[in-house]
């Protein structure tokens, strides 16, 4: 053993002075150390704290050059994965079946607006509508409402008009690249489009201009998809408040979208773009999703690339699309996974979907979460999904899914602390302090314990387990709403989750219904949504747009 102790380690061949920074360091005093162990709710004897005195002193040193030389991570050493993606293969199922549709096309752009991702690429196919009518239309649309709105962040015109020709083009030459071919979409403001800006809804990067495409607008782009717009987000991916204000939802005058995926629930909802694609750590897709009445797929864990895309939290972040049905989901989101090898956290794995007739072969449950619900009935009242399933014969027998921890919020407290370490000392967080609580949480988050952090992150691993052996006994589970009440939990273990609209309530407020599965088994979800969802037929209704004209 040398003579230094463990807070005299070194990276080999560094030093302080290397990283700019003083081997300076004020010694920590015993009741400094008293003081933060209260925040752990820990105490020690007075000689071990004095024992510590050494060590703890020797940790400030530590954490400068520690900052800087992390300053170029792209994502974190350690990946979470679900273990359901060990050994699920590389070779992409190719099984994407959609509904046969037959339409006219509408007379008016009102009507054409608020078709689904299906029918529009039905009508392409017909030609009885072209890429660049249709891009034309979204973009008028996108002018209009979305100021209104607060909604858009910025159009992509002039690629979006070029991309639209090209898919014209390609389909009259024959070539023909899928159901999303000549269709617009718009993303949340957090993924990258080459020569546009991506401002992550913060005023300080208003002018950040994206040099390359993100994995998520090229693999789209390469389906056939056009790109029409950059859309908001509550500032940082919290909430739907960002710099240019709230972001509505076209439903209700006196709500917001929600959040994070803010923009990209209220533009589908308001008929701006075909479809989006958002994001979610902890309920920015399905919150959005049920303020604003449309379908969105939170999938499991690492299915989608997060190349070039703003990361809150390395180990619970997920991309997934929202959408006026289920079956669009599931369209989107088979372009979507594709393994590209740019995103450590991204699995290999396998997708189908086809539409059914009946649920009759599936097992299906019903998420309640006090375990005395568990052994009553179920109520239909105010649950029209409910009510469809028992029109189809089918009884769902009430399933409890167990709760966990507070604690295990550590995980992303603790990382998106990280994420924005830098940001947090600089002076651009002062712009934010405005219209964020981020600044608090950042700053609040450095005072986890590292320790405690990890034990969460184990804990994980349990409540993962614990979860799978609820889920692998159903094909689906159906929830009422949003499942706020383990969505935390849904979230860290990688569960995916549907979110259906579902009319609203007697106080006409929205109403959705959720349904959850084994993770990397969305297609039988999706499956069963659509058909629940066209037998109810709330995906049908649309707001009445002239309240923001």
């Amino acid at each position: 053993m040398t003579g230094v102790g463990i807070a005299g380690a070194m990276l080999p061949g560094s030093s302080m002075a290397e990283f700019g920074q003083s081997s300076a360091q004020a010694e920590v005093t015993v009741e400094q150390i008293r003081t933060a162990l209260k925040l752990a709710n820990l105490s020690f004897a007075e000689e071990e704290l004095t024992e510590m005195v050494g060590s703890v002193t020797g940790f400030g040193q530590w954490w400068p050059q520690l900052r800087e030389a992390s300053k170029a991570a792209g994502f974190m050493g350690m990946n979470w994965k679900v273990l359901e993606a060990e050994g699920n293969g590389s070779i992409r199922d190719e099984g994407l079946i959609w509904s046969d549709r037959q339409l006219e096309l509408p007379k008016l752009d009102e009507e054409l607006a608020f078709l689904d991702v299906v029918e529009l690429g039905t009508l392409f196919r017909a030609k009885k509508v072209t890429a660049v009518q249709l891009t034309e239309m979204y973009l008028r649309r996108l002018k209009k409402y979305g100021p209104k709105l607060r909604c858009v962040v910025n159009l992509t015109e002039g690629r979006a008009l070029k991309q639209a020709e090209e898919m014209d083009a390609l389909y009259e030459s024959g070539k023909y690249l899928g159901p999303l071919h000549g269709i617009p979409f718009g993303v949340k403001d957090l993924f990258d489009a080459a020569g546009h800006p991506t401002t992550w809804g913060i005023g300080t990067r208003r002018d950040h201009v994206s040099t390359e495409d993100c994995d998520v607008v090229r693999l789209l782009e390469e389906a056939g998809a056009v790109l029409v717009a950059k859309l908001s987000l509550g500032a940082l991916a919290m909430g739907d408040i960002w710099y240019e204000g709230r972001t509505e939802s076209p439903w209700d005058a006196k709500i917001g979208s929600s959040g994070s995926s803010a923009g990209s629930g209220s533009a589908v909802a308001g008929g701006l773009v075909a479809f989006a694609i958002g994001t979610e750590t902890n309920g920015s897709l399905v919150s959005p999703a049920h303020n604003c009445r449309v379908t969105s797929l939170r999938p499991t864990f690492g299915s989608v690339s997060r190349d070039k895309a703003m990361a809150l939290c390395w180990s619970l972040d997920k991309v997934g699309p929202l959408c006026r049905t289920a079956e669009d989901c599931a369209v989107v989101f088979n372009a979507l996974c594709t393994y590209t090898g740019n995103d450590p956290g991204q699995i290999e794995r396998t997708f189908s979907y086809s539409p059914v007739e009946n649920l009759s072969d599936l097992k299906i449950g019903y998420l309640v979460f006090k375990k005395e619900e568990a052994e009553a009935g179920l109520a239909e009242e105010n649950r029209p999904w409910l009510k469809v399933l028992r029109e189809m014969g089918i009884s769902p027998k009430p399933v409890y899914l167990p709760e966990y921890p507070d604690g295990l919020d550590a995980i992303l407290l603790a990382e998106c602390s990280a994420a924005f370490e830098s940001f947090t000392r600089s002076e651009d967080i002062q712009e934010l302090e405005k219209y964020s609580s981020w600044p608090e949480t950042f700053r609040s988050g450095r005072l986890i314990p590292a320790v405690e952090y990890i034990q969460a992150d184990r804990y994980r691993v349990i409540l993962a387990d614990i979860y799978r052996g609820v889920l692998n006994q159903y094909d689906v589970l159906l929830a009422d709403d949003r499942l706020y009440p383990r969505i935390f939990g849904l979230n860290a273990t990688g569960i995916p989750q549907l979110l259906i609209p579902a009319g609203v309530d007697d106080r006409g407020r929205a109403r959705s219904f959720s349904m959850v599965c084994s993770p990397l088994n969305e297609g039988i979800m999706l499956s069963a949504g659509y058909l629940i969802q066209k037998k109810l037929g709330f995906h049908k209704l649309r707001p009445d747009m002239k309240i923001w004209e």
